[in-house]
């Protein structure tokens, strides 16, 4: 296996959360920030050991927030102010700051590897966490100049998506060559949409069923997808998880009313409306 070290970086990108609660996640439109000189990535992770019998059985690990700190140029101010959650003038372009906002935002970029690869990534829930400085010194024969720095600290959805739960990130390499990565900027990739990405994705879906009828409280029902060819993956979604929840097939009716369960490979898909009655 041919090996590669980190030598890059670009495609700095967010989109605001629009949404991010127990019954969704939703975000805005996707805007590039700014070029990047530089990317560095932390987590805040603890360990614990906890003894028993004077012996270590149990360890504990936590995993805390995560900081990316992005260098780049000088920022227009109408990105600065997205990043600083300050009003720009729509008639003059004018920056004003004033009180801090509970914006959260969907982060993208990528690293590039030394063999020309590209390391895909989407942050999924987190803050603009400081007012990157200005700094100028006087010009004068020397090349000096001043950048800027941007931290974002980010942690994991309160929705807990089909695909894995709450999650922090969504990352693709590209050198394991599953995934047409052509639009990966172009909406934030979540753990339920990555599937529409693969490059092993049907031409053709379709479901078992395309109504059910379940109880509140009762049986759960069953769904079956094929694809053309068949045998490709397949992500389920449901459109009201406080209604029905979906997950390899299995619904499971959790309370009275409609939803829509979705089988989707690729750009692919097929819907099934479940309705739930009332349990007695």
């Amino acid at each position: 296996m041919k090996q590669a070290e980190f030598r890059g970086c670009d495609s700095f990108v967010c989109a605001k959360i629009t949404k991010d609660d127990k019954t969704g996640y939703t975000t805005g439109t996707v805007t590039e920030i700014a070029p990047i000189a530089s990317i560095a990535k932390t987590s805040d992770v603890s360990n614990e050991t906890h003894f028993y019998d004077n012996t270590g059985m149990i360890q504990i690990k936590a995993v805390g927030v995560d900081t990316v700190t992005f260098v780049v140029p000088a920022m227009y101010l109408e990105k600065l102010a997205i990043v600083t959650g300050a009003y720009i003038d729509p008639l003059t372009g004018a920056y004003m700051s004033g009180e801090d906002t509970d914006d959260e935002y969907a982060v993208g970029y990528r690293i590039k590897l030394t063999d020309g690869t590209y390391r895909y990534v989407w942050r999924l829930k987190g803050t603009f966490s400081n007012v990157p400085d200005e700094n100028s010194n006087t010009e004068s024969n020397n090349v000096d100049t001043q950048n800027q720095t941007v931290i974002f600290t980010g942690t994991k959805t309160i929705y807990e998506f089909t695909n894995g739960g709450a999650r922090r990130d969504v990352v693709i390499d590209e050198r394991d060559d599953k995934c047409d990565l052509t639009n990966f900027f172009a909406t934030v990739q979540t753990p339920d949409t990555i599937a529409n990405l693969a490059k092993s994705s049907a031409t053709a879906i379709s479901l078992s069923a395309s109504t059910l009828s379940l109880t509140a409280g009762g049986d759960t029902g069953s769904l079956t997808a094929t694809t053309t060819p068949t045998g490709k993956p397949v992500s389920w979604l449901t459109s009201n998880p406080n209604v029905a929840t979906v997950a390899n097939g299995v619904v499971t009716p959790v309370a009275a009313g409609t939803a829509i369960i979705s089988a989707v490979s690729g750009s692919q898909s097929a819907a099934c409306t479940v309705t739930v009655a009332a349990g007695a």
